[in-house]
C-alpha cells in the first residue's frame, strides 16, 4: 500500500474504547467511543470490526492501540491488561479476516511514545523516556528515535517495577503506588470520602485548583513518588527528555508538582549527571491513535 490516505485508528482502554480516523497531515475526525466488552473475543471482534463499517468508506486500514505485552511484528496480543481472553491471541490476523483490509497492532504506551517520538514532545531528542499514568504506568523507552521493544516486546512495562524488597504485593509497584487510583484513595482519605470510586481526577484537580490544602498535600505525596522514579531512570538510561502522558497529564498542576518534587530531590542529591527534563505529552488523550497511525505507516507504507 503505497498510498496511505486515511486509517481507522482504534485505541483500546480498560473501560472504553477511543476511535477516530486519521489522514496524512495528523486530522484526527470522527471521534467516538465505545464501551469495552468482556465477554470474551467473539463479543471484542463484533465490537471492532462495527467500529470499522461505521468508517469503512474512508479508510484503507486499521491501526490498534492495545493494552498488554504486543508482538507488534505478527500482531499478537501475548497478554491482554485486563482483558486477559485475547492472551496469546493474533488479533490483526483475526480482525483482518472480518474486515479485508491491513490491521497493525501496538501497545498502548509504546504507541503513545511513538507519537511523542516522531511528531511530538520527544521529536527533537535521540533518546527519551514516556510516561504514561492511567490505571497503571504504561511506558517506553526511545532509542536512537525509535521505540525499543526488548527481546519480549516487554521493555518500558513501568507498571511491575518492585518497590518492596518482598515482592509478595501488587501494592508494592509502582503502578500500585502511582496509579490514578492511588491519587484517589489518598485524596478521599484526606478529605474523609469513605468510597475512593465515587470522585474523579477532575474532581481532584478541581479542589486542587481551589487551593484545597488537603488535596494540595495528597497530590504532593501522589508526585513524589513520580519524581523519585524518574530520577531513578534518568540515573539509568540518561535519556533526553521525559514526556509525561496519560488524562491526568493535561492538569498544569501535575507537571507543577513533579517538578516541584524534582527540584527538592536535586537539591538534596549531588547527582554529576544531567538531571531529568520533564514535560507533557503534545497529543495528550490523542496519543495512543497517533502513535499507533505511525506503527501502521512503518508496516504498510512504501
Amino acid at each position: 500500500m503505497a498510498d496511505i490516505k486515511k486509517c481507522l485508528c482504534i485505541d483500546v482502554g480498560g473501560t472504553a474504547i477511543k476511535h477516530g480516523v486519521i489522514d496524512s497531515q495528523l486530522n484526527l475526525s470522527c471521534k467516538g467511543e465505545v464501551t469495552t466488552p468482556y465477554e470474551g473475543v467473539e463479543a471484542y471482534l463484533d465490537a471492532l470490526e462495527q467500529i470499522y463499517r461505521q468508517a469503512q468508506d474512508q479508510v484503507q486500514g486499521i491501526a490498534m492501540s492495545v493494552p498488554g505485552v504486543i508482538d507488534s511484528e505478527n500482531g499478537i496480543c501475548l497478554s491482554g491488561g485486563n482483558l486477559r481472553f485475547i492472551e496469546n491471541f493474533n488479533l490483526a490476523e483475526e480482525l483482518g479476516k472480518r474486515v479485508n483490509v491491513p490491521v497493525s497492532v501496538m501497545n498502548d504506551a509504546k504507541s503513545a511514545a511513538m507519537a511523542e517520538a516522531r511528531w511530538g514532545a520527544l521529536s527533537d531528542c535521540r533518546d527519551g523516556i514516556v510516561i504514561v499514568l492511567g490505571t497503571g504506568i504504561g511506558g517506553a523507552l526511545i532509542k536512537d528515535g525509535k521505540v525499543h521493544f526488548g527481546k519480549s516486546f516487554a521493555a518500558g512495562e513501568f507498571s511491575f517495577i518492585t518497590l518492596g524488597e518482598n515482592m509478595d504485593s501488587a501494592d508494592d509497584t509502582w503502578a500500585g503506588r502511582a496509579g490514578n487510583p492511588r491519587l484517589r484513595r489518598l485524596v478521599a482519605s484526606a478529605k474523609g470520602i469513605e468510597d475512593p470510586e465515587s470522585i474523579t481526577g477532575f474532581d481532584v484537580f478541581a479542589w486542587a485548583e481551589e487551593g484545597d490544602p488537603l488535596v494540595l498535600m495528597a497530590l504532593e505525596q501522589f508526585t513524589r513518588g513520580i519524581a523519585h522514579m524518574i530520577v531513578n531512570l534518568q540515573v539509568i538510561y540518561d535519556p533526553d527528555r521525559f514526556a509525561i502522558g496519560g488524562g491526568i497529564s493535561r492538569q498544569p498542576l501535575l507537571l507543577k508538582y513533579i517538578q516541584k518534587n524534582l527540584d527538592y530531590f536535586y537539591s538534596q542529591f549531588k547527582w554529576p549527571g544531567q538531571r531529568a527534563d520533564v514535560t507533557t505529552c503534545k497529543f495528550f488523550n490523542d496519543a495512543n491513535l497517533i502513535g499507533a497511525y505511525s506503527y501502521f505507516l512503518s508496516r504498510f507504507e512504501g
